[in-house]
């Protein structure tokens, strides 16, 4: 849980930066990926509204012109926006394109957006806002290239763009096509020699090549020419933060606090490294501060809530994120986290009613719902438990059957075999073709040693699904196990390794069904394999076996011991060392 809490920390920090920057970063590992833009960079919703001539107008699009705009100011977005674009796709006329600009963007519409912005340029291809729509939107999309030649005519009419916003979603590009988006920046530079967020650009997108030297040379040209500035500070913290002195990123961005102790993005990104070198004391005074400055910031409590949490400061973290839970704000996040908190207090009842109001949206639904079912059978809530399952089976399609399979999960965890059992016939009669279900009653009925039930339930999976391996291989190496029937077992497992040539289990699977038809040279070869892969004591025991039958028994002592290492009471291990040397362990 700790681990995750401190994940969670590191993908959401970047996003902090948001509150204080025109866009947000996209990279986790990334201190200055985006910075504060100028207020003409790409901003759709800059744009003003013109007077719109409806003289030509024919009294259909009048009306629909008049109808959208009423729809607008009722707060009906999407049929204002809708209805202009209609209109603007009929008329083209520039007033009504640039009217449904701004309600495709209120929308983010980013398709409707594009082909807009498109059919305005082709009218008035010297109107800025629709070349730094275009330039926008092609980033976003991906397309730098195509975002260039439009940020350059912007430029040449005398608008301002900020380029660190390409470099910002670069980082994930290989680097010879990051070398094409580099030259092509060196020739804006070229025409244009004193836009600084080119420099920056350059020198983050050498930093992503891991050409740290040019990264640096960039920056210094940057700093000789406009002066050392937070921007520069934080693509410095971040060059070295990639080139592995994390320390030093630290130290220079503790300084630029100190320098520009106003400065947000700065504090953000001092406060994101600390969590990543693990200083988590320190990142929350960063971020008390930042709460402090800015009080309704909740992005920034729900970080604090989740350092304060991982530190154990309990009492804290618990106010934070009832704090959260008031405002509406991360409720999923703050249920989860609330329930694992008072689980740690031992408030079970407590945790077990957090866990309950995440909805099936989140990403910590199934981890909830697991929790849930924990909490149940720890209570011996049994009825409340099936009552649950039926509950949130109702509504959920397709996801219905993992209820019940979590509710067994959970029973055979804290040793109720006899209600899992139960649990999991009631859901079979209700999902009969469910496969992950019938193979959790495999794997019970294994336990009870009722091999006629697991094949039966093997079968059936199979004859639902052909191609599953899993089915196919447990059932070959079941029959090698537990009958005498090798050939079949071998025509089984054969048919999983087509499948899934390379899964160690099913190659050890193989491995020890040819040993027990006799073909030792095939089965040493392939449990090697499988071990080499695989170095379960499992395997460790089929190979072991395997070498002593051939008579390297050096070889297989030495194996034996190993598997031993990784589990001293392994009964595969054991067992195999029992019957063919007398003894459990090696010399």
């Amino acid at each position: 849980m700790i681990q995750s809490i401190r994940r969670l920390l590191l993908i959401s920090l970047p996003l902090l930066a948001a509150c204080s920057a025109t866009q947000v970063p996209s990279d986790p590992q990334s201190i200055a990926d985006e910075v504060p833009a100028p207020q003409s960079a790409p901003a759709i919703e800059a744009i003003e509204p013109v007077e719109i001539e409806y003289g030509n107008f024919s009294r259909e699009q009048l009306e629909l012109a008049l109808l959208s705009e009423f729809r607008g100011l009722r707060g009906d977005m999407p049929g204002a926006a809708d209805g202009y674009y209609r209109l603007a796709m009929d008329t083209l006329d520039p007033g009504i394109l640039r009217r449904a600009v701004e309600y495709a963007s209120a929308l983010g519409n980013a398709r409707a957006m594009t082909t807009l912005a498109e059919q305005w340029l082709s009218l008035e291809p010297d109107t800025l806002d629709p070349h730094l729509i275009l330039g926008f939107q092609y980033l976003e999309q991906g397309q730098f290239i195509r975002a260039l030649p439009h940020y350059e005519t912007v430029l040449e009419l005398g608008g301002q763009v900020d380029f660190t916003a390409l470099s910002a979603r670069t980082f994930n590009l290989e680097n010879r096509q990051r070398d094409v988006i580099i030259e092509r920046l060196t020739g804006v530079l070229e025409n244009h020699p004193g836009e600084s967020s080119v420099y920056y650009a350059l020198a983050q997108m050498h930093d992503q090549n891991g050409a740290t030297e040019l990264a640096r040379q960039w920056l210094t040209r940057a700093r000789e020419q406009f002066g050392d500035n937070p921007r520069t500070i934080l693509i410095d913290a971040q060059i070295y933060q990639n080139a592995g002195e994390a320390g030093l990123a630290e130290a220079l961005l503790i300084e630029g606090v100190e320098q520009y102790p106003e400065h947000r993005l700065m504090r953000y990104s001092l406060a994101q490294l600390l969590v990543q070198n693990e200083k988590l004391a320190e990142a929350s005074v960063q971020f008390t501060e930042l709460l402090r400055r800015e009080p309704q910031d909740l992005e920034t409590l729900y970080s604090l809530a989740l350092i304060n949490l991982e530190l154990e400061q309990f009492t804290m973290a618990e106010a934070q994120l009832r704090d959260l839970l008031r405002a509406g704000h991360r409720r999923d996040e703050a249920n989860y986290y609330l329930g694992y908190l008072l689980e740690q207090r031992g408030e079970t009842e407590q945790a077990l009613f957090h866990y309950q109001q995440i909805q099936q949206r989140s990403n910590a639904f199934l981890t909830a719902q697991r929790q849930i079912m924990r909490l149940f059978v720890e209570l011996e809530q049994f009825e409340a438990a099936s009552e649950w399952v039926t509950q949130q089976s109702a509504d959920s399609g397709n996801l219905a059957p993992m209820f019940p399979a979590l509710q067994v999960e959970a029973l055979v965890n804290a040793g109720y075999e006899q209600q899992a059992a139960e649990a999991l016939n009631k859901a079979l009669n209700r999902y009969p073709d469910d496969v992950d279900l019938l193979f959790a009653r495999v794997l019970l009925n294994e336990r009870a040693d009722q091999h006629s039930q697991v094949e039966e339930d093997l079968r059936r999976i199979i004859a639902i699904n052909p191609e599953d391996a899993r089915a196919l291989n447990h059932l070959g190496y079941s029959l090698t196990v537990q009958t005498d029937r090798y050939q079949e077992a071998l025509a089984l497992i054969e048919r999983a390794i087509d499948i899934s040539p390379d899964d160690p289990a099913i190659i050890d699977s193989l491995g020890w069904v040819q040993y027990k038809l006799g073909y030792l040279e095939d089965a040493l070869y392939n449990l090697q394999r499988a071990y080499a892969a695989f170095p379960d004591p499992e395997v460790a025991a089929h190979l072991g076996e395997v070498l002593w039958t051939m008579g390297q028994q050096a070889e297989a002592l030495f194996i034996w011991q190993q598997g031993l290492e990784t589990d001293p009471q392994s009964e595969h291990v054991l067992d195999a060392m029992q019957r063919l040397t007398g003894t459990e362990q090696s010399e």
